[in-house]
């Protein structure tokens, strides 16, 4: 196999972007956006589960008393 080594590198030519990377790099970005929002989206409901909900006029009706 070849190695690349400094001296084989060319600064001065054009950049060329390296699509591998990148696609991989917006894969896994768009993965962690998707599971952040679904934490965000059902974390709330899963810390409630099974918890009934008092509504705001029993509780001021109880305050009223």
């Amino acid at each position: 196999p070849c190695l690349r080594s400094e001296a084989a590198t060319d600064w001065d030519a054009d950049f060329t972007y390296d699509y591998e990377t990148l696609r991989v790099g917006g894969l896994i970005f768009a993965g962690v956006v998707v599971f952040l929002s679904f934490v965000l989206l059902l974390g709330n409901r899963v810390r409630n589960c099974g918890k009934t909900k008092v509504s705001l006029l029993m509780c001021k009706s109880h305050v009223d008393l």
